[in-house]
C-alpha cells in the first residue's frame, strides 16, 4: 500500500497541463440500454437535460473547478470535474476520462481509484481481525500515516479545485499548524468555498482549544419539550477533579461505531475515582442517537442532541473526535484514535 501511495502522489504533483478553457465538453455513449436523455449537474450553476441520439450525447458546459459535476442517468451517477478539457463518460462503467492527462479531472479519477482500493483493502483487513480489537487498532495506527500523507499531497497539488477540498475533508490529522499550512495551498476562489471557509473557522476554534488550553464550556438542551430539566453543560462532567475522556460521535458515523470497542475497553480498565468518560452526540437525530447508544451498550455518561455547537467551539471537522481533559479541565490530548486512546489515559494516570 505504501508504494502505491507514493506512486499516486508522484502522479498528482506532475507538471500542470494546458491552460484551462472556459468550457468543458462532456460526451458519452451507451450500449444496449439507451435512455432518451441524460442530466448534467454542476452545483447550482448548471442543471441541463441533454438528448441522447444514436446512443450518444454531447454537450458543452462552463468550466467550474470549484464544484463536482455529475452525469445522471438510469445508472449510477458519474462524477467529474469540469476542468476545461473534453471528458468522455461511460455511464455503464461509471468512469469519466479527460483529454488532459495532467488536469484536475485526471487527478480526481486517480484519487477516486486510490480511495476505492484503499477502502477495499481496509475493510477486508478489519473483517479478518474479527473480535481481535488490539490487532484491529494496531492495523489502523499502522496505515493512518500513509493515508494522511496521501490526503496532504492531494491537497497541495489541487489548491485550485474541488479535489483539494475533498482530500482535506478526508484528512485525519488535527495538528493546527499542519492544517494551517495546507489551507495556504488554496487559491482565493477555493477559499470562498463554504467547506474551506468552514475549515478556516474551525482552525481558529481549534487553536483556541489546542492542547494546554482550558476547556470551553457549552450547554445542550437534550429534550426540547422539557428544556429546563434536560439542559446539561460540559462543565457538569469536565473540570471537576477527574480525568475525563470525551468522545464526539454520531449514530450514522461508521468510524465512530468502530471505535466503541476500544472505548469500552478503556472504560472497563480505568473508570473510577480518578477517571471517567463522556460521549457527546453531534449532528444527529435524537431518536437515532438513543437507539444506537442502546444497541452499542454505552455504559458511561452521555450528552445527546448537541448538534453542531461543540463542533464549532472545538474546531471539529470530522468524527469521531476524542479529547482527554485533565482534572481541572485542561485539554491534555485531542484527536485520539485506536491504541493511542488507552495509551494517553494510562500516561495521564501514571499507570
Amino acid at each position: 500500500m505504501k508504494k502505491l501511495m507514493y506512486l499516486a502522489a508522484a502522479l498528482l504533483v506532475a507538471a500542470c497541463g494546458p491552460k484551462v478553457g472556459k468550457t468543458t465538453r462532456v460526451t458519452g455513449q451507451f450500449g444496449d440500454e439507451v435512455p432518451e436523455t441524460v442530466r448534467i449537474l454542476v452545483g447550482e450553476s448548471v442543471d441541463t437535460t441533454v438528448a441522447v441520439t444514436d446512443g450518444r450525447f454531447s454537450v458543452e458546459i462552463p468550466t467550474n473547478l470549484q464544484e463536482l459535476a455529475y452525469v445522471q442517468t438510469d445508472f449510477t451517477p458519474v462524477s467529474f470535474i469540469a476542468d476545461g478539457s473534453t471528458i468522455t463518460v461511460d455511464p455503464i462503467e461509471g468512469t469519466a476520462v479527460s483529454s488532459n492527462k495532467k488536469g484536475p479531472q485526471s487527478r480526481y479519477a486517480a484519487y477516486d481509484a486510490w480511495m476505492r482500493t484503499f477502502m477495499t483493502e481496509y475493510r477486508s483487513k478489519m473483517a479478518g481481525f474479527g473480535d481481535d480489537e488490539d490487532a484491529a487498532a494496531e492495523y489502523f495506527e499502522q496505515i493512518l500515516p500513509d493515508f494522511n500523507e496521501y490526503q496532504k499531497e492531494t491537497v497541495r497539488a489541487n489548491g485550485d479545485n474541488i479535489l483539494g477540498v475533498m482530500a482535506l475533508m478526508q484528512l485525519m490529522d488535527d495538528d493546527p499548524e499542519e492544517l494551517k499550512s495546507l489551507l495556504t495551498s488554496f487559491s482565493d476562489e477555493m477559499r470562498a468555498n463554504p467547506m474551506v471557509a468552514q475549515m478556516i473557522g474551525a482552525l481558529s476554534s481549534m487553536s483556541a482549544t489546542a492542547v494546554g488550553a482550558p476547556f470551553v464550556d457549552f450547554a445542550v438542551i437534550q429534550d426540547p419539550e422539557n428544556a429546563e430539566a434536560s439542559t446539561v453543560k460540559l462543565s457538569d462532567y469536565v473540570g471537576n477533579g477527574k480525568y475525563v475522556l470525551v468522545d464526539f460521535w454520531a449514530s450514522w458515523c461508521g468510524p465512530c461505531r468502530e471505535e466503541m470497542p476500544t472505548l469500552k475497553k478503556v472504560y472497563e480498565t480505568y473508570a473510577g475515582d480518578r477517571f471517567d468518560m463522556l460521549s457527546i452526540a453531534v449532528a444527529d437525530e435524537l431518536e437515532d442517537t438513543l437507539k444506537a447508544a442502546e444497541e452499542i451498550g454505552i455504559p458511561w455518561n452521555q450528552i445527546v442532541n448537541a448538534q453542531r455547537v461543540p463542533l464549532e467551539l472545538y474546531g471539529i471537522d470530522a468524527i469521531p473526535h476524542i479529547i482527554l481533559f485533565g482534572p481541572d479541565g485542561t485539554i491534555l490530548k485531542r484527536g485520539l484514535r485506536g491504541a493511542a486512546i488507552g495509551e494517553a489515559v494510562a500516561e495521564a494516570l501514571g499507570e
